[in-house]
């Protein structure tokens, strides 16, 4: 009898990156960032109303300027999709690193919700490159924020623990 599935289907190793890992970085690079907003807009609340307010603001900012794009202004997202996916996929590796630097060094010092605000642009990134651009474009984001993370913490550890 012929198995009729493609042959990528029947190695397990394909099956894996399709059906395991790749979900997996799809969902949980947006929801480390996440984690790490909410986690510094609850410490900035427990310090004070006012704290917190600026906190969620700079959470709420770079989420609500990307929206009114995608909304008013798409062709400036889908540029995006033009850039070659190798060069995107080592942008967005610097750039994860730089967040965490950002996250750890900034995290819990400034007055300007500093860090929110880089948490929630790069965040923001990551779910309208998801909504805007084509599934090989959009992973070459998602690979390479991971990437910067992963570097990051093999090398200096969690940039939020006290």
């Amino acid at each position: 009898m012929e198995n009729k599935k493609p042959f990528e289907l029947n190695n397990w190793g394909t099956w894996l990156i399709h059906r395991v890992i790749h979900p997996f970085i799809v969902f949980a690079t947006p929801a480390f960032i996440l984690f790490l907003m909410i986690y510094l807009v609850f410490n900035a609340f427990r310090g004070g109303f006012y704290p917190g307010i600026r906190s969620f603001a700079g959470f709420l900012l770079p989420l609500i300027m990307v929206t009114f794009i995608f909304i008013f202004q798409k062709e400036l997202l889908e540029k995006l999709g033009k850039i070659p996916t190798i060069i995107n996929f080592f942008a967005l590796l610097i750039l994860g690193i730089v967040v965490m630097i950002v996250v750890r060094f900034l995290g819990y010092s400034s007055t300007v919700p500093i860090t929110e605000l880089v948490l929630s642009s790069s965040f923001s990134i990551l779910v309208f490159s998801y909504v805007s651009l084509r599934e090989n474009k959009m992973l070459s984001y998602y690979y390479g924020m991971v990437s910067g993370f992963l570097i990051y913490i093999i090398f200096w550890g969690l940039p939020v623990l006290k």
